[in-house]
């Protein structure tokens, strides 16, 4: 059960109730214990009480307006018996308190000191300033009762920069863990295309060194040239294998062969029953390089529809013109969520820096009945 929504509703409501409650007990105080008008004991009550609503955005303001409600309180009122706390009220008392907590909070700690310093060294002028009507000893309980504010305010502001801490740091730390996912998922895509180049390199090699065998009529020249390409050749594989070593760094994996077009069909009968394949075009001419793109950009967009929509049906779509590969992995509303199931590299991210490499497009969107598509534009070599 959600209890979020009934949280924020108590704690927005909780600021009106206590000046709401604070207003109605000290107008009955000031009315029956100093012999105050009603309306001027209204009037001073809600002076007093009303600045709570503001001492989370304007906390000097509030903590101001009240307290000189407070002094414009002790001025008028005269306590009906000696029993009777004077300068400060009860009910005055208890609204500078709770914006000494609430106020102090959320200013610097010299501002709070400062606040709470200047209520009992009011109430001590007021009693020497006005004799007769208090005694020295009402001072006592105001020095407490600040006091103990002030340490409530202290520990209100402290967890409230513990907190502003922790979520500076929990931004920080996703930063990083997208960095570091986005990193890896490219050094992922840069072993991948070390496969199928080094294949194309080495196709090179091989026929450069064959060419003077099956040309036997060739100039002497142009075997020099034929040796000097599949040098150059075998040199650039040397180099790309040794960029192969920083990309994998301590990774240790196995090493099994880049995934074809041709296996799609595979891939997403074992998907499950609610996936279907769709194929328009010719894909056998399609390069290795953006071959791989697309089956791991369908195998990505698979497995997100099985963690996040399981049991809903997937349309796979690949369309094949002259100028480009646009792939389309459409999936309904699932029933429920699955957390068992893994995705392979990183999800949307991944897939994006896939199609950016080749200079592709890519979008990816809920649809409005729940749905989720997976676009991807392949741009083709020119041939």
């Amino acid at each position: 059960m959600n209890t979020a929504p009934t949280r924020r509703w108590l704690r927005a409501a909780a600021l009106p109730a206590a000046a709401l409650t604070l207003t109605g007990v000290g107008w009955a105080d000031l009315d029956q214990h100093y012999a105050l008008d009603a309306g001027a004991a209204l009037a001073l009550s809600v002076a007093r009480a009303l600045p709570l609503l503001w001492s989370r955005t304007r906390p000097l303001l509030a903590f101001g307006v009240s307290a000189a409600a407070v002094l414009l309180t002790a001025v008028l009122t005269r306590p009906v018996s000696a029993a009777e706390p004077w300068p400060m009220a009860v009910t005055s008392l208890a609204a500078l308190v709770a914006l000494l907590v609430l106020a102090g909070s959320r200013v610097t700690r010299r501002a709070c000191s400062a606040m709470g310093l200047a209520v009992p060294a009011g109430t001590a002028v007021l009693i020497a300033v006005l004799p007769g009507r208090g005694s020295w000893s009402g001072l006592v309980p105001v020095v407490i009762a600040t006091g103990l504010a002030l340490i409530a305010a202290e520990v209100l502001r402290d967890r409230a920069l513990t907190r502003a801490r922790l979520v500076e740091q929990e931004q920080i730390s996703e930063l990083e863990r997208t960095k570091r996912a986005l990193l890896e998922e490219r050094a992922r895509i840069g072993r991948e295309l070390h496969d199928v180049v080094a294949h194309h390199m080495s196709l090179i090699a091989v026929r450069a060194e064959t060419a003077p065998y099956r040309l036997p009529d060739c100039a002497p020249e142009v075997r020099e040239e034929f040796r000097a390409v599949s040098g150059a050749a075998r040199d650039a594989l040397t180099d790309m294998r040794r960029l192969l070593g920083l990309l994998r760094g301590e990774e240790v994996a196995a090493r099994v062969p880049q995934p074809e077009l041709s296996q799609l069909a595979a891939l997403v009968r074992e998907s499950g029953d609610g996936a279907t394949l769709e194929v328009v075009g010719e894909l056998d001419t399609v390069p290795a390089t953006i071959g791989v793109c697309a089956y791991r950009i369908v195998q990505e967009s698979l497995s997100n529809a099985r963690r996040h929509a399981l049991g809903a049906a997937v349309d796979v779509r690949l369309h094949r013109t002259a100028a480009s590969l646009r792939i389309t992995v459409r999936n309904g509303p699932g029933a429920a969520p699955s957390s068992a199931v893994g995705g392979d590299g990183h999800g949307l991210m991944g897939m994006r820096e896939r199609v950016a490499v080749l200079d592709g497009e890519f979008s990816a969107g809920a649809g409005p009945d729940g749905g989720f598509t997976v676009t991807a534009d392949l741009p083709l070599p020119v041939k």
